[in-house]
């Protein structure tokens, strides 16, 4: 097997860890609170919720914002968590093409595949590569669409300086 992630994880992780199990918060609490607090400062949010995983994230902000029928956009390239997500709300996943040197969502090949059923569009920040946002949020925009970051792959990364998952009505982060 050829490793594609390798978590770095030495006693300072450990001795965080240990530190929640002697507390007896070992889901949500005040670690988790600290960690929500300063997430959003460093984003910038008013908000930040801390989920078990990106995959629930995501699906969490389809249920949050109302999606539970039509289509959702989303990029041919990713983990099938992006599209779980969708089919989970009872939406249908319509596959846009990439940018074949980043690896991001195609914005011209998104405003091709919208239809009157259109109901998102869920794009995702591809190996530190931010998305085209300034197209992406112009096409929410004019076609009444919610716009999804999924950033699971682009944690720190930024856009013209501002955070990735900042953009949208909802940005899903992993800190895997």
């Amino acid at each position: 097997m050829i490793p594609v992630f390798r978590p770095v994880l030495g006693a300072e992780e450990l001795a965080a860890v240990q530190g929640c199990f002697e507390t007896g918060w070992i889901g949500l609490g005040p670690t988790t609170a600290k960690f929500e607090k300063a997430f959003a400062e460093e984003l910038g949010a008013d908000y930040v919720v801390g989920m078990s995983s990106c995959s629930a994230a995501l699906d969490m902000a389809l249920k949050v914002l109302g999606i539970d029928s039509g289509e959702v956009i989303t990029p041919s390239l990713t983990f099938v968590s992006t599209n779980h997500a969708i089919l989970y709300n009872n939406a249908t996943p319509v596959f846009a093409d990439v940018d074949p040197t980043t690896l991001t969502l195609d914005p011209e090949d998104v405003r091709r595949k919208i239809t009157p059923q259109t109901r998102a569009i869920m794009l995702v920040h591809y190996a530190g590569h931010p998305c085209d946002m300034d197209a992406f949020v112009e096409i929410a925009q004019e076609h009444n669409l919610k716009l999804i970051e999924d950033c699971a792959h682009a944690a720190g990364s930024r856009y013209h300086g501002q955070p990735v998952g900042t953009f949208g009505d909802a940005g899903c982060f992993s800190f895997h």
